[in-house]
């Protein structure tokens, strides 16, 4: 669903000069100036329905004539036409390319003609013309109610033909919010109005905004639909809850209509207890996997108290939101490591993909691209830039545009210098949330636009990586004090799960600072074997 460039201002049908077909990408090489039409083109020119000139060039800039436009309408609509009764036009020549589909478009009551029995074949064709003659050929339906332009009624018999087609985001106006209705069209604005009227895929669409919200070291994404339904994925640790909660007010947002819990990790899941105390929240998605941490329990608890619906989430599943594609990709409640059962979502608008991965690691991303099409725009990048996620042959497979890394102070290294040199060295632009602050991403279904400057490999949170075409060993995390942990950064060293952790806290409540290693033995379930793996990883 890769690539539609669009552009604000157009309208149009299609068009063929001469009977000649010139139907390749190869054989028109003067589109690069007009690369906001030249998906439409090719795709009426392989349809048959528009042709270049016969030095092989399309030269999208000329205006397309009243004669093009009725052979382009035809070719679509009625190819084996002819026409029934005499030729009425004393200008439409016997043997001319638009002879034929001019007769057939008048007695099909699509284009009129002029007094004199004149049709001026050759005459150019305005933008109000062209909306008349699309709506009447096309029978467009209005939808929803277009609230016009300011300089549409000087043509009144267009007005309602203007309304329709930009009802449906078939044609639109100029960037200073007027239409232009006198306006000739080009060769290549026409191809994108005709392109958009037979295909809807090539209709922009109104905006979706995906949030990556700063919550320093985890996760959370918020999606706002054309309409305004909104979607929460994550929300970073406990102490950021506040931050999403006031990040949702400032936007106007008081209603999540979907919360995702891609996993119960603490720096996914922490956040959302804010959320769900502050907030109205109308259906959560877990994965399903438990913990025994006292942030799931919370977690869970709220989502009990307020009796919020809750479901859990199924590999191969598309949940269906304001017309967003949503497809989920992952979701393990029975494996044996939480990052496992991160939900993995596919959010599409119109052309362009989202893949959010959650901290999904290597091995899940293997089966994605096993059983998915994975291709997306802009990648979430997995695990906050953790070596053990965003494999080479996952980045060659997704093949995105953006990256966005999101993380903030942290001992992991994260990001770690192999992903973000992968990614570079696979084109793409990454953007950091440490670097940045929170990133938006708007899209219209055709094109994106991100508003803030790309990562250049460092950041606020001691981030330095150069571009190097040689993999660098990811840094050693930093050692975890023991001394000062809290509960949940005590479980992410290695041997140490929440019964310890807790124990720790409670050892050092009661007896003050550890002041060797081996006074950890007499934490309860702390014996020798353990103090020896766990030392590697920590201090006091």
């Amino acid at each position: 669903m890769k690539k539609f460039v669009s552009l604000i201002l157009t309208l149009a049908f299609v068009f063929s000069l001469n009977p000649m077909n010139t139907n390749a990408a190869s054989t028109y090489p003067d589109l690069g100036s007009v690369s906001w039409a030249k998906d439409e083109i090719l795709y009426l020119s392989d349809q048959g329905i528009i042709s270049g000139y016969p030095d092989g060039t399309f030269r999208p800039k000329e205006e397309v004539t009243r004669g093009q436009v009725a052979l382009m309408v035809v070719r679509d609509l009625y190819p084996n036409a002819t026409p029934t009764k005499a030729n009425p036009f004393n200008d439409v020549e016997k043997g001319k390319y638009y002879t034929k589909a001019v007769r057939v478009a008048y007695e099909k009551g699509i284009i009129n003609g002029y007094p004199e029995n004149l049709f001026k074949p050759e005459a150019y064709i305005t933008r109000a013309e062209v909306a008349v003659i699309v709506d009447r050929a096309y029978e467009i339906k209005r939808q929803g109610n277009a609230s016009g332009f300011p300089d549409d009624n000087k043509y009144p018999w267009a007005k309602e033909s203007i309304l329709d087609l930009n009802s449906l985001n078939i044609i639109n106006g100029y960037p200073d919010g007027t239409f232009k209705p006198q306006n000739d069209i080009t060769r290549a604005a026409f191809a994108k109005v005709l392109g958009a009227t037979i295909n809807p895929d090539f209709r922009p669409k109104d905006d979706v905004k995906a949030h990556f919200i700063d919550v320093g070291q985890g996760d959370s994404t918020l999606i706002q639909t054309p309409s305004g339904k909104t979607i929460l994925i994550d929300g970073g640790r406990k102490s950021a809850g506040q931050k999403v909660v006031d990040y949702l007010a400032k936007s106007g947002i008081n209603t999540i209509d979907l919360m995702v819990a891609t996993h119960p990790d603490a720096d996914h899941i922490g956040g959302l207890i804010d959320v769900l105390q502050q907030v109205q929240v109308k259906q959560v998605l877990d994965s399903g996997k438990t913990h025994t941490t006292d942030t799931y329990y919370e977690y869970l608890q709220v989502i009990d108290q307020k009796n919020i619906p809750f479901n859990t989430a199924k590999a191969g599943q598309t949940l269906d939101l304001d017309g967003l594609d949503i497809q989920v990709l992952n979701g393990k409640r029975n494996s044996s490591d939480n990052n496992d059962s991160s939900i993995v979502l596919k959010v599409s608008h119109g052309a362009i993909d989202f893949m959010l991965t959650g901290d999904a690691p290597t091995e899940v991303e293997q089966e994605l691209v096993r059983t998915y099409n994975v291709e997306a725009e802009i990648l979430k990048v997995g695990h906050h830039g953790a070596s053990n996620s965003t494999a080479a042959a996952f980045v060659k497979e997704v093949d995105p545009e953006v990256g966005i890394l999101s993380y903030g102070s942290n001992s992991y290294g994260h990001p770690t210098s192999s992903v973000v040199e992968r990614l570079w060295s696979a084109g793409v632009k990454l953007y950091s949330t440490c670097d940045q602050g929170t990133i938006t991403v708007t899209t219209n279904g055709s094109s994106y636009n991100v508003d803030k400057i790309p990562f250049d490999g460092t950041d606020n949170c001691g981030t330095n990586v150069s571009p190097d075409p040689e993999p660098k060993p990811d840094p050693e995390p930093a050692k975890v004090n023991v001394n000062t942990a809290d509960f949940e950064t005590l479980q992410t060293v290695n041997g140490i799960g929440p019964t310890i952790a807790r124990n720790i806290i409670d050892y050092r409540n009661a007896n003050g600072p550890f002041q060797t290693y081996e006074e950890l033995l007499n934490v309860k379930y702390i014996g020798p074997s353990t103090l020896e793996k766990i030392k590697p990883y920590i201090t006091l």
